[in-house]
């Protein structure tokens, strides 16, 4: 009986400490060191993942005076309109190779609006620990497919599709 006991709360604890390793891209948007986006403060961000999940406009008033607000959050992706020009994109995704001791990926895509017409883009790579990555990681095919497929979700030029797609 006692083994069965000792059994059972080890698989609990065991439950417990996966799923509390479970990366979403809301806890790595909540961890985001300021110096990624320094006019979002650490409370700027937690507001705006609050008011999303209270279903309310999920908008703040950034370090620079200006409005920003968070357009779309799920568990692997968040969008932001940082300001009237700017526009901050983050996507979770599963690389080939493990990197920080985990496969998991974070892509961010900064679109910059010059003019109505015409827009430039800006992609970064960061591991789980928040670590810049400097080389375009290898994804799998599924996550790889996910970044074709979001394109109407996110903001990402057709430019940035075709670099991220390359065989």
């Amino acid at each position: 009986m006692k083994k069965l006991l000792i059994s059972c709360l080890m698989m609990t604890a065991f439950s417990a400490i996966s799923l509390a390793d479970t990366l979403t891209v809301r806890k790595l948007f909540a961890e985001m060191p300021d110096a990624v986006v320094p006019y979002l403060t650490t409370n700027n961000r937690l507001d705006m993942l609050d008011f999303m999940d209270s279903n309310m406009k999920a908008e703040v008033t950034n370090d620079l005076g200006g409005k920003s607000l968070m357009t779309a959050l799920s568990d692997d992706s968040i969008s932001i309109k940082l300001s009237e020009a700017s526009q901050l994109d983050m996507l979770l995704l599963t690389a080939t190779q493990e990197i920080d001791s985990s496969r998991q990926v974070l892509m961010l895509v900064r679109t910059f609006i010059i003019d109505n017409e015409s827009m430039e883009a800006a992609v970064e790579f960061y591991s789980a620990r928040w670590n810049r990555l400097d080389i375009v990681p290898l994804f799998i095919p599924v996550d790889q497919n996910r970044i074709t497929n979001r394109k109407k979700s996110l903001s990402i030029p057709n430019f940035i599709y075709n670099k991220l797609n390359k065989d």
